[in-house]
Order: C-alpha cells, then sequence, then structure tokens
C-alpha cells in the first residue's frame, strides 16, 4: 500500500474500524473498487465477503479482483438489494452527496447492518477546498462551479455533505454517531496527486458545455496552478469528514 493514493486517509478510516473473524462487509458507491481492495489487504483473512455496489459497471472493467470481493450494479437510492442485518461494516465514500433521499439511505444501511454493526461514510467538504494562486476569485469560481454542477448521472448533488453527514444519522437515532477530519494537504502540483487530478476533473465543465466555466477560464485556472508550483507556491488542501456510526 506504499503508492496508495488515499494512503493517509485510509489509515484515518481504517483506525476506527475493528472487524470481527469472518466479517461481511460492503461498499456503497463503490466506483473502482478501490477501498474495497485496500480494506482486503489491510484485515487480511478477517474478512469472509466483501461486496461492492455501484451504479454502473462502467468502473468494474479493469478492476483486478479475487473472493472474496464481489460487484454489483446496484441503485444506493433505491431499496438495497439485501437481507436484513447481514453486514457487519457498511463502508460510502463521496456517494452520499449524490442520492436525493439520504434519509432513506440511512435507513437502508441500518437495515442491512447486523446489531453492533459499523458504518462509516466519507466526505468531503467543498467549501473548504483550497487552492493556492494569484486569481483568487478564478480559482474560487472553478472550485464552486464544479461543487455544484450536477453532473447527468447524480440524482442529487450536495457539495456540504461533508458537514451534514453527521446529522442525517444522528437525527435519525439509530446509530451511536462521532465524526472526525482528516485533511489532505499537498504542497506540490504533480500527476497522481489529489489536487492535479481535480483540477483536470474540472475540465469537464467546459468539455461538456455547461456554462459554469469557459475553456479560457479553465485555461487560465490551470495556468495559475502552474505558476504557484513553479514559484514554490503551490498548496492544495481538501477536508474528509469520516462519519462513524455504531447500530443500535
Amino acid at each position: 500500500m506504499n503508492n496508495f493514493k488515499y494512503k493517509t486517509l485510509f489509515k484515518s478510516i481504517s483506525e476506527q474500524i475493528d472487524l470481527p473473524d469472518n466479517a461481511v462487509i460492503a461498499d456503497l458507491g463503490c466506483k473502482d473498487a478501490t477501498f474495497l481492495l485496500a480494506f482486503q489487504e489491510a484485515f487480511f483473512g478477517k474478512i469472509k465477503s466483501a461486496v461492492g455496489v455501484d451504479i454502473t459497471d462502467k468502473w468494474f472493467k479493469d478492476v483486478k479482483y479475487k473472493k472474496p470481493i464481489k460487484l454489483e450494479v446496484m441503485n444506493c437510492s433505491k431499496k438495497l438489494k439485501f437481507d436484513d442485518n447481514t453486514f457487519d461494516f457498511v463502508f460510502t465514500k463521496d456517494m452520499f452527496e449524490c442520492v436525493q433521499d439520504k434519509d432513506f439511505l440511512v435507513g437502508e444501511i441500518h437495515r442491512i447492518l447486523k446489531p453492533g454493526g459499523v458504518v462509516i461514510c466519507v466526505n468531503c467538504d467543498w467549501d473548504s477546498v483550497v487552492y493556492n494562486g494569484e486569481n483568487k476569485e478564478l480559482i474560487s469560481k472553478a472550485i464552486h462551479a464544479y461543487a455544484v454542477t450536477k453532473q447527468p448521472w447524480m440524482e442529487d448533488l450536495d457539495s456540504w455533505i461533508g458537514r451534514r453527514m453527521y446529522g442525517f444519522f444522528n437525527k435519525s437515532k439509530l446509530f451511536y454517531s462521532t465524526v472526525s477530519v482528516h485533511n489532505v494537504v499537498e504542497t506540490e502540483y504533480n500527476e497522481g496527486t489529489f489536487g492535479y487530478e481535480l483540477s483536470k476533473d474540472i475540465a469537464w465543465l467546459h468539455k461538456e458545455n455547461t456554462g459554469a466555466l469557459s475553456k479560457e477560464e479553465y485555461d487560465e485556472f490551470i495556468g495559475n496552478l502552474q505558476a504557484a508550483q513553479n514559484s514554490g507556491k503551490y498548496i492544495f488542501s481538501k477536508p474528509y469528514y469520516i462519519y462513524k456510526g455504531v447500530k443500535i
């Protein structure tokens, strides 16, 4: 796991997990199973079954996985196709903000967890994402536009989901709830880093003609980041809120 991009974030998450032997776990909105594979490695020998689900299988084709992992297509905004009291641990990352009826999903997670089972939900707080650069207004505009512009596959979009996750679960009175924050901080703008990859993701705003950011604005945004890197002034910061709930 030495080259794992999410190494420090995963450490903050895994330190809060104590899986029983023969654990049954699920990752809702698993995308390319990055975290499911990391859990398999970190808790080797303790996991009996691990299932990752996503709304599409387009991310599955290049995933190198084997038992006990299996991947399924499932819409997490609907009733989950799992029996009651199935899982010891349920994980989600960057998924809750895309689901419209979040209270329903909280109830579904409670239903599929075993008594005393644990859910961990990890979400960014987009209004707290930071890049350094000379043009403050443009950089803020690019981040905000990306955070609030809904992509076609999204049912909903809540850029404040990081700070709201605790409330969604705690108000249900179905879980013992705690929350912590892991802040990713980078001082290099290089391929493979969080900041670099996010800046490339932001390009879809002009490529898809959303009207939220022009190509000229995007090019200037990237130029600002490159200039900050070249002058030794670059910094990127992204807070991940880690919600942990224990089923009551």
